[in-house]
């Protein structure tokens, strides 16, 4: 490839394909990439903390991706991979008949990710008879811009271009959804579950448009985003600890407490009701009617065990089996109202943005319901940061339409909807009034447009003759 092929992004973020390209040929001589896989990060705009108790969520893939330049070999079955940023990792190379689950679940390496992909597609393709000679294998050359552990789902998209990259190699298509899906199990290799939003986005996102994910049945609406607009995505610099983890994990268990107990209270079999979503429509409530019965069956002040005993008549052994995990058995205190009312207002609140994209709604009213989400996630979830709340009000200040933590909190990212016009101006008015007191890199924040999903660049013919690469938008 003679030219320069550089998917823009951010201005100081744009990922370069000639040097993956050159990094390719200098690992790999006297080899050359066959092909290209991108695949997007992603960021939640609203629809927060409500995915795993059975509500829609709505998110846009984002112009940071990931992309893989490779080639398929005939004459050994290895995986060798190579990450552009070989002074931060190493060379990887394995046999790919013999990919050890154990080995990806214990060691916290680079390549993990990508190799729980490969070996997610093959199992794929072995299950569907797909699988062509044993000594296949594949070089494959690895570069991103996704900021890291920032709640932009940089590791699901790793996956997923394995995937992709995989699947392209031995020539296979598959469809999009069956493409997310299969994506989605891999994360099980290294120990991780997945709602399987993070890998729909990123294969059906479309350019301009923002993705509605339902479940249970999984479906995709895309929705139109307000031209005049760009998205800001800034760090704030505090990443998620251990306390924070059984943070999360509590707060998964307390919705399940809060469908029980309204359950039991209104007489239904509350020993399998594990979702807020499933209390609804066993009810066949409207959200506004969900909200209230919250009013009336869950006091804000703590629940203890025992007291979640006496209301479910269950001993503290049975409720352990029935409700807690593992990893929450220790808690000794529960806030059932709180989480239940963020769950229910902010499946309400992705309603409302659904119906003002879907109408042309103003880009204020779009800003207050972010704004909305992120007092919720704060004062009922209780998963911000005081950085985080510091970075949101700068933001505010900057004059956003509305800004909001996105993805699990109590570190992370936020996002922030700004005129387009204005958001060079507001990116330097973050970083004077945010990242200024502190050390930062400018990948710390970063504007972006709702960006298409995943792709592959494949080679091709043109008219004169001379090589060149057509994009496969989908497998």
């Amino acid at each position: 490839m003679d030219v320069d092929y550089t998917w823009e992004t951010a201005t100081n973020n744009a990922v370069s394909i000639q040097k993956l390209e050159e990094h390719f040929r200098k690992n790999f001589s006297p080899y050359q990439p066959e092909y290209y896989i991108k695949v997007p990060g992603r960021v939640n705009l609203i629809g927060e903390h409500v995915d795993y108790c059975g509500y829609s969520v709505f998110s846009m893939a984002i112009e940071q991706c990931i992309v893989v330049a490779a080639k398929r070999i005939n004459d050994q079955p290895t995986v060798q991979l190579t990450n552009l940023s070989s002074e931060r990792y190493e060379n990887v190379s394995k046999n790919i008949l013999d990919i050890s689950v154990d080995s990806l679940s214990k060691s916290p390496h680079w390549s993990n990710n990508f190799l729980c992909g490969v070996k997610g597609a093959r199992e794929h393709l072995i299950e569907n008879e797909l699988i062509p000679g044993k000594n296949v294998g594949f070089l494959f050359a690895v570069t991103g811009n996704i900021p890291e552990n920032s709640g932009l789902s940089s590791s699901s998209a790793l996956v997923t271009a394995a995937v992709m990259a995989t699947l392209v190699g031995y020539g296979v298509r598959i469809s999009q959804l069956k493409l997310a899906e299969v994506s989605a199990k891999c994360k099980r290799y290294i120990g991780t579950a997945s709602s399987g939003v993070d890998q729909a986005i990123a294969v059906n996102a479309k350019e301009g448009y923002a993705s509605r994910i339902d479940f249970n049945p999984m479906m995709i609406k895309q929705y139109h985003l307000p031209s005049d607009v760009k998205f800001i995505v800034a760090q704030s610099l505090v990443v998620k600890n251990k306390t924070a983890s059984n943070d999360f994990h509590t707060r998964v268990v307390e919705c399940k407490l809060a469908s029980q107990i309204i359950a039991k209270r209104l007489n239904l079999t509350w020993k399998h009701m594990t979702v807020l979503a499933t209390l609804q429509k066993n009810l066949g409530n409207t959200l506004d009617q969900m909200i209230e019965l919250v009013h009336q069956n869950l006091h804000v002040d703590g629940y203890s065990k025992k007291e979640i005993c006496e209301i479910l008549n269950v001993s503290e052994n049975e409720l352990d089996e029935l409700s807690l995990t593992p990893n929450t058995i220790h808690v000794t205190e529960f806030f059932l109202h709180q989480r239940a009312l963020h769950v229910f207002e902010e499946a309400k609140r992705m309603e409302m943005f659904c119906d003002l994209c879907e109408n042309s709604g103003t880009t204020s009213d779009l800003g207050q319901l972010m704004n909305e989400s992120h007092s919720s996630l704060r004062d009922l979830y209780q998963c911000s940061h005081p950085d985080l709340e510091e970075l949101v009000d700068v933001c505010k200040r900057g004059h956003a339409f509305g800004c909001k933590l996105t993805g699990g909190g109590w570190g992370g990212c936020v996002v922030a909807m700004v005129p387009s016009a204005s958001a060079d101006e507001f990116v330097e008015f973050v970083k004077d009034q945010f990242y200024s007191k502190r050390n930062f890199d400018e990948k710390c924040i970063f504007a972006t447009n709702p960006s298409e999903g995943a792709c592959a660049y494949l080679p091709s013919e043109a008219q004169d003759g001379t090589p060149e690469f057509s994009k496969l938008v989908h497998l």
